[in-house]
């Protein structure tokens, strides 16, 4: 049996995993950002080898990987929070009237991931990302079309912000459902 059959078919917990790869601060923060997510009835179901799926009404609002393997750019042993293709695809254009706080609006342009050459689809096809993208009135270049936000170990304020932010997907989602567009 291969080592990915292996894993997915064990699922293993955050709780798990982050214990063994994250230092004393960085586990304190996505083990609450984890009590977070299930407090507000999204609980985080294994995805892959080292990253948790939540959706809410069957569809994602976020992907948290635990990360082994930082790039050159990372400063060890990382844990973030990915925007997800649901996300992307909506977040762009429909969440001004979501988004009033001007410190929620700074959060978010504080983490919009530029492309970098992410794998999408088992990494047969490179991310070129979209150019010219508005986002809450502020243009970029440039956005990652894979995961279009990316924070990582968010801590303190930055923490806050990011669950405010997965608050806004979920009633997202939620004023979609209802009116029969989820």
């Amino acid at each position: 049996m291969s080592e990915y059959r292996a894993q997915k078919e064990l699922k293993p917990k955050v709780e798990d995993i982050a214990r063994e790869l994250l230092d004393e601060e960085k586990l304190e923060n996505v083990l609450d950002f984890f009590e977070f997510l299930k407090s507000n009835k999204l609980t985080p179901r294994w995805y892959t080898s080292d990253s948790w799926v939540v959706k809410y009404k069957n569809k994602t609002v976020c992907k948290i990987k635990l990360n082994w393997m930082p790039r050159a750019s990372d400063k060890g042993n990382f844990w973030g929070i990915y925007s997800a293709p649901f996300t992307r695809e909506n977040w762009f254009e429909n969440y001004d009237s979501y988004i009033t706080d001007d410190g929620l609006k700074g959060f978010i342009w504080d983490h919009i991931n530029p492309p970098h050459g992410c794998s999408q689809q088992g990494g047969t096809v490179r991310c070129k990302g979209w150019p010219d993208v508005t986002i809450l009135g502020k243009t970029y270049k440039a956005v990652c079309g894979c995961h279009s936000l990316v924070v990582k170990n968010p801590d303190g304020k930055t923490l806050e912000y990011a669950k405010e932010f997965v608050l806004v997907i979920k009633t997202f989602i939620a004023d979609l459902a209802v009116a029969g567009q989820a």
